[in-house]
């Protein structure tokens, strides 16, 4: 899935918050709609959607029943869904979610929770009532209840499965698929119609990891061909394909289901809920439907993001609500990589949704596969890194500049850093900022930038107390033909602990971490939202970001022997003041020294 060329009105839009044309209409009429109470087994009726180009279709729909939620839970409508749209697509197809449902030509809901088994139950669905799905646009709105949720027929149900008496709503296929592997009379389980999340312009490792992030929610992450697709997006009306968009640029991250319901410039949409995000604001594109394919498991729509139409304001239990014209502010990612030797600068550049909880888990994923990209090499090597960010309200830019050196994947090497720097932005506990943007430059070299730790020796090893320690430093820079000798110096706190200890030296940084690079970024970008490092403020913590744990450093360390034998390397006890210091170098600094010692 790629997006469409959008024009420069459309661009400064989202940058800016402002309007746009693209896909509006003039105030159309609200369709009519018909109250639940109104619904009973035998009306027949037809289901709006799209299956190929813009074109919406019409598939045909007999109401089976309706299933009673109780308390916050809202009401089901069981309904089967036939006819040569439904005969290609293989049944309802994911990408389906929000198709409305009409009978007598006023609307009675949306398409929303499916089946989810091949064969004579392929087309098995129940909607969602458009009165639940309306109370979206109120801001008094509740969220149903959690899932698993469970429905009752007022009378069993007849379908060619058999008698069906009650439903289990389910979180997700693999739940509704395990429950009715063995259900109990008269019951089936049903999961939400899927929406497929297609992305463009993702490195194999960050696409991965993506899974595991949006593991939580009803979306299933598919690699798209590629390319651009023109087109003018046809107004936004019930039955339309649109998309959602959490990442938009030279990497792609959206969504496409149908809209349902159309009110003025507000619509609805899904029917349940996408992130189930609560309040948002996130941009809507029209879509293209190339084709619904064919699964095994479940048929779904492949399509393309369009242009941009709107924005989505709420993401809820019964559906997502949207204001057509309207765009968001975004946060850009933009990645600059230079070989050193030769060639031009490679240069990347995305928009990523600002909701806090989604950027800090996409930004690093998307400068993961700018940096992968750009260099086209996942092979060792070195390179030199400034990160910048900028946010509102913070008059400076914060700057990070390091080196980086890996003997197997210099491209991820890269960008260990911008997890912390995305927490920074929208995670940190000390003040919730506004931020605007995130500018990575890179410049990779084939040959090592690296100096080796050869000697450490402090000036004594029984120490007391309040004691001034001096340490001998010895470094060999790569390729060098002489012993580079420097000199730092630590403080033991008046609080250490009399005993045994160890004087740690190596660098700052986490080089000498056998961990394999990749599974470090993955953990680092798993941990976002757990606060790291010891900071008491945000200027202690943007201090922390621009100067601590380089791998430029050489960091000196005195640890009681119980405390590091308990927490291994990863030690880090509290006392008045710190046991360290820091020697700053010009080099990657590879070797480690852990030096017995007595505090008396």
């Amino acid at each position: 899935m790629v997006r469409s060329v959008v024009g420069g009105l459309a661009a400064l839009a989202i940058a800016l918050g402002g309007m746009a044309p693209a896909g509006r209409a003039a105030s159309p009429n609200a369709p009519p709609t018909l109250p639940l109470s109104e619904v009973h087994p035998g009306m027949t009726g037809y289901g709006l959607t799209v299956v190929r180009g813009t074109t919406i279709d019409r598939f045909r729909v007999q109401i089976l029943g309706t299933l009673r939620g109780g308390g916050p839970t809202s009401d089901l409508i069981l309904f089967r869904a036939g006819g040569p749209v439904i005969d290609r697509a293989g049944g309802t197809a994911e990408g389906m979610s929000g198709s409305p449902i009409f009978v007598d030509g006023k609307m009675i809901g949306a398409l929303s929770y499916g089946y989810h088994f091949p064969g004579r139950d392929a087309d098995l669905s129940l909607a969602t009532p458009i009165d639940e799905m309306l109370k979206i646009f109120s801001p008094a709105h509740a969220d149903a209840a959690p899932f698993p949720r469970v429905y009752d027929a007022d009378a069993p149900i007849s379908t060619p499965a058999g008698a069906i008496a009650r439903v289990f709503l389910m979180r997700s296929t693999r739940d509704a698929a395990g429950y009715n592997r063995h259900p109990l009379p008269q019951t089936v389980a049903v999961a939400p119609t899927a929406v497929p999340l297609f992305v463009a312009g993702v490195s194999p490792m960050a696409f991965t990891m993506l899974s595991r992030v949006l593991g939580r929610y009803n979306v299933v992450p598919m690699q798209g061909y590629g390319g651009t697709k023109v087109f003018t997006p046809p107004p936004i009306e019930p039955g339309s394909s649109m998309g959602i968009e959490l990442v938009r640029g030279d990497v792609e991250m959206g969504a496409i289901g149908t809209v349902t319901y159309r009110r003025g410039n507000q619509i609805l949409a899904f029917g349940h809920p996408l992130l189930n995000a609560g309040q948002t604001a996130i941009p809507i594109t029209a879509a293209w439907i190339n084709t619904v394919v064919r699964s095994i498991e479940f048929p779904f729509k492949e399509g393309s993001i369009g242009p941009l139409v709107g924005l989505a304001t709420q993401d809820r239990s019964n559906g997502v609500g949207g204001v057509i014209g309207q765009f968001p502010q975004m946060f850009g990612v933009r990645v600059r990589v230079r070989n050193a030797e030769a060639g031009p600068v490679r240069e990347s550049d995305a928009q990523v949704v600002r909701r806090a909880d989604l950027a800090e888990s996409l930004v690093p994923l998307v400068a993961l596969s700018a940096v992968q990209r750009s260099m086209d090499q996942v092979s060792g090597g070195s390179a030199s890194i400034r990160i910048a960010l900028r946010s509102r309200g913070i008059p400076d830019e914060i700057v990070r500049e390091d080196l980086a050196y890996d003997t197997a994947d210099i491209a991820t090497a890269a960008v260990l850093s911008v997890p912390d720097a995305t927490q920074l932005l929208f995670g940190n506990f000390f003040k919730t900022l506004n931020p605007v943007d995130m500018t990575i430059d890179i410049i990779v070299s084939p040959r090592p930038n690296t100096a080796l730790l050869v000697s450490a020796r402090p000036q004594v090893r029984n120490v007391t107390p309040g004691q001034r320690v001096r340490v001998d430093i010895g470094l060999w820079p790569h390729g060098g033909t002489h012993q580079i000798d420097r000199t730092t110096e630590f403080t033991v706190p008046t609080d250490f602990p009399s005993g045994p200890a160890f004087l740690l030296v190596g660098t700052a940084g986490s080089l000498n971490d056998p961990t394999p690079t990749q599974q470090k970024f993955q953990l680092l970008n798993s941990l976002l939202g757990t606060p790291s490092g010891n900071a008491a403020s945000l200027d202690e913590a943007v201090s922390q970001f621009e100067d601590f744990g380089k791998n430029t450093e050489v960091l000196v360390d005195l640890v009681p022997a119980p405390v590091l034998e308990a927490l291994g390397g990863n030690a880090n006890p509290s006392f008045e003041s710190t046991a360290t210091a820091s020697l700053p170098t010009d080099w990657v600094v590879l070797g480690r020294f852990q030096i017995p010692m007595v505090v008396k």
